[in-house]
């Protein structure tokens, strides 16, 4: 005997068992399965739509609401409008490349908070959407390379959207290769990391390349101090405006297929180019990082030449470095509780890097030579290149104490201020490479 119980799905068996002359009664429950929604596209584990190469001109609206991946590339989309993903709520990758898209609303992608990455290459976008993800906080990849866009400019889109990228600060890779984009301005990419520093700070990878870009601004690139890739290859671009600010975490620049014109213009950007680039080196440095350590920066200076700390030093690492936190001013930050040499020496040793500024004045002064021969010693002992001279004046030889000439003829790190624009970006960009790490010594410094 069998019957069905549809409320709860299950079948229900009774069945006879002759056991010692005696008939004994088994009910056996088997729950049915439910059966398989017939959704518009292959569905797996319900989080995985497979919708590409069906031929659709629309979302599906019929998949689950729970869907974390949507795929639907490879169709006939031409516009994505503000309710083609109302359900999907929970989304969190969005692959639709390959479409003929050429209209998206601005609210179109507001029902997804969760997005992370989005793909949009090879269709026929014309202008930059960016800003209408300002409430995709948590986007890391945009994709929208092989399009028909023309410009990044937040203000050319409209004069209320200024920020093209505001809210994105967890963005690393923006891909917007071979389209038409011929001006890239300063304003395309403020916003990013905070409404504070309006930079783009967790970018890792630019693509600009196969566009028609002229001319690069001398700002475009400031705050981007995470960049490591930037494709600028095959463009029209004929110079960098001197002063341009150029991240000195890049890793790869691709600037090939340009028609740069190999004039006085743009020797400080060759001269950036061989300061920076190391080709078939490799650095041996510390295993530990500026953040393990109490203080990510020492800074000593003579009383005279606290206003060059004031009029640049200070402006730079705000800009350029925000992320060094716990900097050491000079004798005004060392610790009260302390007598004076070992307040000295506590900063040197628990600080990630000494820089020392070096002038006509300085070097004349007794306690200031002290404090150079306490931080040569730390390096010493610690066999890392863990201090850095900064000449902001040229100091005639004979004047010269004795260590600093020793520490110059052993290749010590040391830079020179110059008063020339030009000049003074390579001199920025060698201060940021300096910072990054601790490289081991081959030789001690006899003191």
């Amino acid at each position: 005997m069998a019957h069905l119980t549809m409320v709860s799905l299950t079948r229900t068996l009774l069945i006879l068992i002759f056991f010692g002359g005696i008939v004994q009664k088994v009910r056996v429950d088997i729950p049915l399965l439910s059966p398989q929604p017939n959704y518009s596209c292959p569905v797996q584990d319900r989080h995985f739509a497979k919708c590409a190469h069906l031929n659709l001109t629309s979302v599906p609206q019929d998949l689950p609401h729970d869907l974390l991946v949507l795929s639907i590339y490879h169709n006939h989309l031409t516009e994505l409008g503000n309710r083609s993903f109302m359900n999907y709520n929970q989304l969190e990758k969005l692959l639709a490349d390959h479409n003929t898209i050429a209209f998206i609303d601005s609210g179109t992608f507001e029902p997804l908070p969760r997005l992370k990455v989005l793909e949009l290459e090879h269709n026929l976008i014309t202008f930059l959407p960016i800003y209408y993800l300002q409430k995709n906080a948590l986007l890391y990849i945009i994709n929208l390379s092989h399009n028909k866009i023309s410009t990044i400019s937040g203000t050319s889109v409209s004069t209320q959207k200024r920020f093209a990228l505001r809210g994105l600060e967890k963005l690393q890779v923006l891909s917007l290769g071979g389209n038409r984009i011929s001006n890239i301005n300063n304003e395309s990419f403020c916003g990013l990391h905070a409404l504070v520093n309006l930079s783009l700070h967790n970018l890792r990878v630019l693509q600009l390349q196969n566009n028609l870009i002229k001319f690069i601004q001398q700002g475009l690139f400031m705050g981007t101090n995470e960049l490591e890739q930037l494709y600028l290859q095959n463009n029209h671009i004929s110079t960098v405006a001197s002063n341009t600010f150029m991240p000195s975490s890049l890793r790869r620049l691709n600037i090939a297929n340009n028609p740069l014109t190999c004039d006085c213009q743009l020797a400080w950007f060759r001269q950036w180019l061989n300061e920076l680039a190391i080709v078939g080196y490799h650095e041996i440095t510390e295993d530990r990082n500026p953040e393990d350590y109490e203080y990510q920066l020492n800074l000593m200076f003579h009383d005279d030449d606290e206003w060059w700390v004031n009029d640049f030093m200070k402006p730079f690492l705000e800009q350029r470095m925000p992320h060094l936190e716990r900097v050491i001013f000079g004798d005004a930050d060392l610790h009260p509780g302390l007598f004076y040499l070992n307040a000295i020496y506590d900063v040197i040793e628990n600080s990630h890097k000494t820089i020392l500024l070096l002038s006509n004045q300085s070097v004349d002064d007794t306690w200031y030579m002290t404090k150079l021969r306490m931080a040569v010693e730390h390096m010493n002992d610690t066999k890392l290149e863990k201090v850095i001279l900064i000449f902001l004046e040229d100091i005639d030889d004979d004047h010269l104490p004795y260590l600093v000439r020793l520490l110059l003829s052993r290749n010590k790190p040391y830079l020179l201020w110059t008063e020339d624009g030009e000049g003074q970006e390579v001199f920025w960009a060698k201060v940021q490479k300096n910072m990054r790490s601790n490289r081991q010594m081959n030789n001690v410094i006899p003191v």
